[in-house]
């Protein structure tokens, strides 16, 4: 035999050790052990739709592209309390005054300062129910500031708590599985920007027939977001996370591999992401991206003795079926709490 030939053969046996070596370990390297290895595996895993486990609660704060019209309010005039006639509902979202773009509540505000009743009205633009509509409001003065007021309670963001969906490798991250709608449910607000910050569970509401639960949660750090958003849309609210976490890799399925059948879904309802059985009772056959492409019932006691099942804010929760990232929560049947409905991966996988 040639040293040639006996080389190769060595080489080829070290190759087959160290491939080996890797498997048997069972164990993914952290996305905290930043060394060229690390790298290596994010870059195979993300060419091949490999993400991090989500689970983990989320605060949601995202800009509106405009200010939302959170409520209509009386003004304090010298009067009395007179609601000011401007035609905006709750829900709106302010996008233009005078044809000056509306951004901020400070925007409104020194529109507002330097309003006078020789002007008459303002002319303002309002995304409403997905459309653009045009008003005409007339402010009033405020007795005590003698300030003009829209009459309208505003702000600039909309925020609520959710669960996140996965992680890339790259830092970006996907949540909710659904937007983050206004008032009425009948827009999804633009986002321009916005941040999310660490949640903490504090409780929760348990579910009950006709009246859907809710997990309790409260921004932490607020100071320090630990991302920030990019987009608000039909599937979710995506943006990126300055650090990644310590989660598990998995591998994303096509929406044909999800079967009916034992699976699991990822939650946080008390101090970390916990894995509870599921049952998936149908997988929609879908040509066309839809919220509701899986059925599910909640088969784990722990989690239907405290929570109820399925309650707000679990939305984005991550679904599991034989080791693979299938779907996310979106909905809770509100007739029955312990069932509910997920999106494919397939639809939310940006």
């Amino acid at each position: 035999m040639t040293k040639n030939r006996i080389r190769k053969i060595i080489l080829s046996g070290l190759l087959c050790a160290i491939v080996t070596a890797i498997f048997i370990s069972g164990n993914f390297i952290t996305p905290f052990e930043r060394n060229n290895t690390t790298e290596t595996l994010a870059v195979t895993a993300s060419s091949n739709r490999y993400v991090y486990l989500g689970g983990m609660a989320v605060g949601l704060s995202v800009k509106s592209s405009g200010v939302i019209v959170s409520d209509i309010i009386d003004v304090e005039t010298q009067f009395g309390r007179v609601t000011p006639k401007s035609g905006l509902q709750a829900g709106d979202i302010i996008t233009e005054i005078n044809n000056e773009k509306i951004n901020s509540g400070d925007d409104i505000n020194r529109i507002l300062k330097k309003y006078d009743e020789d002007s008459k009205q303002l002319n303002i633009k309002v995304l409403r129910g997905g459309k653009e509509k045009k008003l005409s409001c007339y402010p009033l003065v405020e007795k005590y500031t003698e300030y003009y007021k829209l009459g309208a309670s505003i702000k600039d963001y909309a925020e609520g708590v959710g669960t996140v969906t996965y992680i890339k490798p790259s830092g970006e991250f996907a949540s909710l599985g659904h937007p983050i709608q206004s008032t009425d449910g009948s827009l999804v607000i633009p986002c321009s920007g916005g941040n999310a910050f660490n949640c903490r569970i504090v409780g929760y509401n348990k579910g009950k027939k006709g009246n859907p639960g809710e997990l309790r949660g409260v921004f932490t750090g607020t100071a320090s977001p630990v991302g920030n958003l990019s987009d608000n849309t039909r599937f979710g609210v995506y943006g990126n996370f300055k650090n990644l976490p310590d989660s598990e890799l998995v591998p994303i399925a096509a929406r044909n591999e999800v079967k009916s059948g034992k699976a699991q879904i990822v939650v946080t309802i008390k101090d970390k992401p916990e894995k509870f059985d599921i049952e998936i009772v149908k997988a929609l056959n879908q040509n066309t991206p839809s919220e509701k492409g899986i059925v599910f019932k909640v088969t784990d006691k722990r989690l239907l003795s405290t929570t109820g099942g399925i309650v707000q804010g679990m939305s984005g929760s991550p679904i599991i079926q034989k080791g693979k990232l299938v779907g996310a929560v979106t909905h809770v049947f509100v007739s029955d709490p312990s069932k509910g409905y997920g999106v494919y991966m397939d639809w939310m996988y940006a």
